[in-house]
């Protein structure tokens, strides 16, 4: 038996040593390793993922936590409710999906006020937690900061195409759901989603959680101290989705074994 991470380009993921050492404790003779496939090649791995009998569970990155959705036979809520994949258990050749990512970010800001949000970035990651938190706080208003057209049907969720300075004023919650000043790409690294000057006009009791977590210290949390702003990466969020994957495959193994 087997587990992987499909993804496509990996950077050394973190969910390998995890899983790898969470086997190990367990005693349970599953390999983990990882599959970085081209678009083009996407669906018909997953078609023989399907059928090999070898094949257990998977971790789902990026590009393809949407892309998988359709090969989904049944969702678990968190699922369904962020409308993104980031995991994927086989059993009887069927495939559930779930997304524990949102567990993740939802987690880590679950004490921190959130009467007015602000996500920039409605990619994968970004759509997927807007998708989550607009269901599970209805009462707050957030603001999605795309370039791109987008149809949002949910009420308490407003696109807008740029930063705007009176949402910088009233936010609690400042979340950096897109690629800059990660090390995906050596022109992501130097750049941030918002500057000195924005950073300015937010309130010293706001929070801005980055979802980033390589490299640990980037422009934007170097800001955030300089000006006082409470700042948090994405490490937690990584952590807490890789424990809840894991809780997930233990209780599945289990049901397996019984």
């Amino acid at each position: 038996m087997y587990c992987s991470i499909i993804g496509h380009p990996l950077k050394n993921p973190r969910s390998i040593p995890i899983w790898k050492s969470y086997f190990k404790k367990k005693k349970l003779k599953i390999k983990m390793k990882g599959i970085d496939v081209l678009l083009k090649k996407f669906d018909k791995l997953i078609l023989s993922l399907k059928k090999d009998k070898n094949f257990f569970a998977s971790a789902v990155t990026m590009p393809y936590k949407k892309s998988i959705f359709k090969h989904a036979d049944i969702l678990d809520d968190s699922a369904k409710l962020s409308k993104s994949i980031n995991l994927i258990i086989k059993k009887k050749n069927k495939i559930k999906g779930f997304n524990t990512d949102v567990y993740g970010a939802y987690e880590t800001v679950k004490k921190i006020k959130k009467d007015k949000i602000i996500i920039y970035g409605y990619g994968g990651a970004g759509s997927a937690i807007c998708n989550y938190f607009s269901k599970k706080y209805k009462k707050s208003k957030i603001i999605v900061i795309s370039s791109k057209k987008r149809k949002l049907k949910t009420k308490n969720v407003k696109l807008k195409k740029k930063i705007d300075s009176v949402d910088l004023c009233q936010t609690n919650l400042f979340i950096n759901a897109s690629p800059l000043g990660s090390n995906l790409k050596k022109n992501y690294i130097s750049r941030t989603p918002i500057d000195q000057n924005e950073l300015k006009k937010m309130k010293k009791n706001s929070t801005i959680f980055d979802i980033v977590y390589k490299p640990k210290k980037n422009r934007l949390s170097k800001l955030c101290k300089k000006n006082r702003i409470k700042y948090f990466n994405g490490l937690k969020m990584n952590t807490l989705q890789a424990q809840k994957a894991l809780q997930i495959l233990s209780d599945n193994i289990f049901n397996i074994k019984g």
